[in-house]
């Protein structure tokens, strides 16, 4: 095989490499988030939780945790996205995360509960850090 037709090749190859490599990490904005330790407080109360975030995408369904519903990309750009899911008898939502930076973002989110209930809120939330370990 010549030189150039293994060039042409390999450049192919890398091409192919990077469109799989990107279409594993959905939505643009989430790329850069830190992972672990997130407080999220309800803007305007002083209520909020902690949680610890493994993968930013579990932001998208923060109020129905669980396995992966259905969803639909309403807008994904770099510094944010919006994505409508439903996820059947276990209620919808729509979320939208604003990346102000890689460790602080807003979090819209509107929809029903897993027990039919309507809810419509906005959180800051914060990196704290690591996640803590399991006790032993």
């Amino acid at each position: 095989m010549s030189q150039s037709k293994r060039l042409v090749i390999a450049g192919l190859a890398a091409g192919l490499l990077g469109a799989v490599a990107s279409a594993a990490i959905p939505y643009a904005a989430l790329h850069g988030l830190q992972r672990g330790r997130w407080q999220f407080k309800e803007i305007g109360t002083a209520s909020g939780r902690v949680l610890c975030v493994s993968e930013p995408i579990q932001m998208i369904q923060f109020n129905h945790p669980g396995p992966a519903c259905e969803r639909f990309t309403v807008e994904d750009a770099p510094d944010h996205v919006t994505v409508q899911y439903n996820c059947g008898p276990r209620g919808y939502g729509r979320t939208t995360i604003t990346v102000q930076q890689p460790d602080l973002i807003r979090l819209d989110a509107q929809g029903t509960s897993p027990g039919g209930q309507p809810f419509d809120a906005s959180y800051e939330g914060r990196f704290l850090g690591p996640c803590a370990s399991p006790a032993r």
